[in-house]
């Protein structure tokens, strides 16, 4: 009966996990949107940029523009090019190896492998695509000068990680954490391993961005029952994120204001996280688990914040004035650090 009980268990869970989607089935469905663009004449320039945000546990966002290069106004070059029609859809990704000058000349997709970087800086058909990874649901929007960031969008609220900012007195997102050592690590600070971090580390820090949706003023103040303003939540255990600036503040009608911060000690709350992947399991965390504790207008708030899943570059830094900082990519992001240079140093 132990054995039966196992094996029906088993089919359960394996009924409810959904299989991972390969990029060419993702790239395949981002094509289908790309080329209805196209078809109703949004996009008309030889090459289309699709770049690849970010994706997160559950979704992918992808920006769509103009192009006159099938290297991107970033400087790197394709993973996969499709053709359609008489255009090729140009996929820029982060964790796939570029294709060489040399194969986009090869395979036609170019008249001479000495070609520049996508110089058609801005038009007015630049596209934001979000899509599901387990399901056949996917946004298409126009990219505006309206908003500051991509997660501004309440067309994406929902595709990003936290919680949505719907129905919430203000709105909130994490902008960035980095991680802060001690200056006596100055002088080793690119040989640190990011995963050993619990080792080593000091704080985090980062912004919290906190945008007024409403015609009147916001003001932000402490709790007089919870002793946080902000802080990551994993089960019973906290970190507390400190606001670097005295409450109470006031954000002007549908005005905005950047709220940095400094976490306390985290050692004993890090040691709680697994030892393999440890920054990832961190950075999880920071997405899914962050929460506003404050008073908004006088009333007491326990809701999760929305996370900035497109900041792809995360920093470690010193405590020393001026700071040493060292940039680095979650895992998952190929080769980004050398892309650039790659594309300029063959040109």
């Amino acid at each position: 009966m132990k054995k039966l009980f196992y094996i029906i268990i088993f089919f359960l869970l394996g009924g409810c996990i959904s299989p991972s989607p390969s990029l060419e089935e993702i790239h395949i469905r981002v094509a289908r949107q790309v080329e209805a663009l196209i078809d109703s004449n949004y996009l008309q320039t030889p090459y289309v940029e699709i770049y690849e945000l970010l994706p997160n546990d559950s979704n992918i966002f992808y920006y769509i523009k103009e192009s006159d290069s099938p290297a991107s106004s970033g400087a790197e070059l394709p993973s996969r090019v499709i053709k359609y029609k008489d255009r090729y859809l140009c996929f820029i990704e982060l964790d796939e190896p570029e294709m060489s000058r040399t194969e986009l000349f090869e395979k036609g997709i170019v008249p001479d492998s000495n070609f520049h970087e996508n110089l058609t800086i801005w038009s007015d058909d630049n596209w934001l695509l979000a899509l599901r990874k387990y399901k056949n649901e996917f946004t298409l929007i126009k990219d505006t000068l309206e908003y500051n960031y991509t997660f501004e969008y309440p067309e994406l609220w929902s595709y990003f990680s936290g919680d949505s900012p719907q129905g919430k007195p203000a709105f909130m997102a994490l902008l960035e954490q980095n991680i802060i050592v001690s200056r006596q690590y100055d002088s080793i600070l690119y040989d640190l391993n990011i995963d050993s971090m619990k080792n080593y580390i000091k704080s985090f820090s980062g912004d919290i961005y906190i945008k007024n949706m409403t015609d009147s003023l916001l003001l932000l103040s402490n709790n007089p029952i919870i002793d946080m303003s902000f802080a990551v939540v994993n089960g019973a255990d906290t970190l507390k994120l400190i606001l670097q600036k005295s409450l109470p503040i006031v954000v002007e009608p549908y005005g905005f204001k950047y709220l940095p911060y400094k976490t306390e000690p985290p050692q004993s709350f890090l040691q709680k996280l697994p030892n393999q992947d440890n920054w990832m399991s961190m950075y999880k965390l920071f997405c899914d688990s962050t929460f506003c504790f404050l008073d908004i207008n006088h009333i007491p708030q326990e809701f999760r914040i929305l996370h900035n899943d497109i900041q792809i570059t995360n920093f470690l830094k010193t405590d020393s004035v001026p700071s040493r900082t060292r940039y680095f990519h979650n895992k998952g992001i190929y080769n980004k650090e050398e892309r650039m240079f790659h594309f300029f140093k063959n040109k």
